[in-house]
Order: C-alpha cells, then structure tokens, then sequence
C-alpha cells in the first residue's frame, strides 16, 4: 500500500494532486504515453509524494530525539506536517498538512491539504520541518569517469525483469548480439559523460545515490535513448572503486527515481 494510504484517509488525493501541481513549480508530473497501471493525471508526483513521506519517516526513526524527529516530520496530538520538497513559483516551501481523524475505525490521520509556509494553519509550527536528504555530500553526485564500469551484461540481459524492459528489435537477438550492442551504447554513453559529466544522472534507490546512464539500442531507431543502465559506485575487496551496472530502467521508472533527488536537468532524460 502506498505511503499515504497507510498514514491517512484522503477523501480525494487526485484532487490534491493537481491542487499541488497547481501551487508549485510548473514541471513534468505524468507521462507522454498513458498508462492504465499508473495514477491517471500525474503519477510521477503521486510517487515522489509517497517515496518523499517513506524517507522522511524512515530518516525520523533514525533520530534520538524528540526535536530533532520534529524537524523531520512535525508530529503532535493533532498534526501531522511534512516538508514536500517543492517550493511555490515566489520560492515559498510547500508542505502536507494532516490532522488527527476523528474516526478510529480509519487510519490515524486525515490528510487535509498542501499549504504554504505562511499559511496559518501551521503558523505555530517553528522550525518548519527540513526537506528529506538523500546524501550527505554534493560530490556524491557527480559521476567520477575515472572509474572503471563493469556492466553485468550477462545478468541484465537474462534476468527476466531486465528483458521484457529490452526493445524487441533488440531482445530477439542472439545473446551474443545483443551484448554486442550493449557494449556499443555503453562506449557511447561513456564518451558522452567525459564529454558532459551532466549525462550521467544521479538517482535514489535502495538507500542509496546511484547513476542513470542513457542506452541508444534500438537498431530500428539508433537515435533515440531506449534503455537507462543503473550503475551503483562498489568498493572492491582491495579497497578500490568503481561502478557496478546492475539493472536496464526505462525512462519512466528512471525518471522516478531521479525526481527524487532534484527537478530533472536533463537532455536524455524525459518522459
């Protein structure tokens, strides 16, 4: 179950989804093709918010205490107040805003709305609670070229999640075709990033910042990105590092995952 669902009954939270589109910065919050399996108008805020609430409850946990917990997520006898990382277009931080429910047969809270900052309904509530953070240092988000890449080609053109992700031009190729092609793109994506370190974008997942590298594979549309490569920065036995490719994405999981972080600059990387 989502997130939200979990902590509170929301009478319309597609409702409050666009109310929040609404008050934020404009951005792209749905997909160009629609999916029947994902929230209707803007599934990609509907799972930042849900992957937001996750982290900031799972950071709170992690704290000793009561004020610091508080400046993760305000929590009192009667509200629950969380920051959701975005910001009005006058840059006003936006947050979520519940209140105890008064029904005990449903979930603990009743979500009520978005707000401003300098809304009254949490006026009193000083200091207002952080965004979430996903790292501790800024250079974790530079990809370091530097670095040798070991793809797992084997494990990702195999494992049966990865495949049905390969564009059939590609998936119905031998094996060893197939590799073929992968180390292709992957030489051109490294080249891109030593060209651009901005090409390789950072990603939350799994607890942890990870690298998104753009994959042109389709041999019917060799321009085109068809295919993410998630690569994750390992430390060997002897102490050295380097990155592991772990997984194929596609551009809306990638998208997700990269939302997460920050509001995606990109060239590659859209929905």
């Amino acid at each position: 179950m989502d997130k939200i669902y979990e902590l509170a009954y929301v009478p319309d939270w597609q409702s409050n989804l666009d109310q929040l589109e609404e008050l934020s910065i404009k951005e792209d919050w749905s997909y160009k093709e629609y999916n029947s399996n994902k929230n209707g108008k803007n599934p990609i805020l509907h799972q930042y918010i849900n992957h937001t609430i996750g982290r900031l409850l799972d950071e709170r946990e992690q704290e000793d205490s009561i004020e610091l917990k508080q400046k993760v997520l305000y929590i009192d006898d009667n509200i629950f107040c969380f920051n959701t990382g975005l910001y009005t277009n006058e840059y006003q931080e936006i947050f979520g805003y519940m209140e105890k429910n008064k029904n005990q047969d449903r979930q603990e809270w009743f979500f009520v709305k978005f707000l401003k900052s300098t809304s009254v309904e949490i006026s009193n509530i000083f200091p207002k609670p952080r965004r979430a953070k996903y790292f501790n240092d800024v250079h974790e988000l530079i990809y370091d070229y530097d670095l040798t890449l070991d793809p797992q080609l084997d494990h990702i053109l195999t494992d049966e999640g990865n495949k049905n992700r390969i564009p059939e031009s590609v998936r119905g190729l031998p094996l060893l075709a197939q590799i073929s092609i992968f180390e292709g793109a992957i030489q051109l994506a490294k080249k891109k990033i030593s060209a651009n370190y901005k090409v390789a974008v950072p990603q939350y997942y799994n607890g942890g910042v990870q690298f998104l590298l753009p994959l042109a594979i389709d041999i019917n549309s060799p321009e085109s990105i068809d295919l993410v490569l998630a690569v994750k920065k390992i430390e060997s036995t002897t102490g050295n590092y380097y990155y592991k490719g772990f997984t194929a994405l596609t551009m809306d999981m990638a998208y997700n995952n990269a939302r997460l972080l920050a509001k995606i600059d990109s060239d590659w990387l859209r929905v």
